[in-house]
């Protein structure tokens, strides 16, 4: 989400209900980040849009958290208002005004070339590497040669780090820079297992998304950047 007074449309998460589905969007200009779950939406006929705002999805998850894992949570909303209720708690918010971006043209769909690295071993790389990250852009390096992942950074006076990992990856060697903070914030939810990294070139935007998804569909769309 946002945090720019100036972009309030994008403070906060838009919550789409769709009959048999549900999907969680949020993004902050630069990256995209979309939950997908194939699941009854009680009482939905047609596609619902809610724009919760930042505050309100924090309590939310605190809601949600205290509840057990098969209690319904009740979605209810006016002209300004959005109630959520659930275990004798009920959360009132406002509504953001405004039209959320339409994020399915942003998402790419054309990244034909994917590499598999493992989850936990990329997390602790650029926890590593991004150590030494320039402190304004945290730009990362990610070079991509058959068979292996080299994460880098050059961080001035601060020096450099590289590291290598495993990764399958078949094609011609390419280099990506990323904002390393952007990936670790992916790779905080996705802690195990292995996720691809899609993209089509080196200057259009990269997904993230694990390899394993059975109860939801999760995809991060992120810009890439000059290193």
């Amino acid at each position: 989400m946002s945090s720019q007074e100036s972009r309030y449309t994008l403070n906060g998460v838009l919550l789409v209900l769709k009959p048999g589905r549900a999907e969680m969007v949020a993004t902050d200009g630069s990256r995209l980040s979309l939950a997908v779950r194939e699941t009854g939406v009680p009482g939905i006929r047609n596609e619902e849009r809610l724009l919760i705002p930042k505050r309100a999805v924090a309590g939310l998850k605190r809601l949600a958290d205290a509840q057990e894992s098969d209690t319904p949570i009740e979605i209810a909303k006016d002209e300004s208002h959005l109630f959520f209720s659930s275990g004798g708690s009920l959360l009132i918010s406002r509504t953001i005004s405004g039209q959320f971006p339409n994020y399915e043209s942003v998402l790419p769909n054309s990244n034909n070339i994917v590499v598999t690295v493992d989850a936990a071993a990329l997390r602790a790389s650029l926890a590593r590497v991004s150590l030494l990250a320039p402190e304004q852009s945290r730009a990362v390096c990610l070079a991509f040669e058959p068979g292996r992942l080299t994460v880098s950074t050059a961080g001035g006076d601060a020096g450099e780090a590289t590291e290598s990992l495993d990764a399958a990856y078949s094609g011609e060697p390419l280099r990506i820079g990323f904002n390393g903070h952007f990936l670790l914030d992916f790779l905080s939810v996705v802690r195990n297992g292995q996720v691809e990294i899609a993209f089509k070139d080196a200057e259009s935007a990269a997904e993230l998304r694990p390899v394993e998804q059975e109860q939801y569909r999760y995809r991060c769309g992120v810009m890439p950047m000059r290193v």
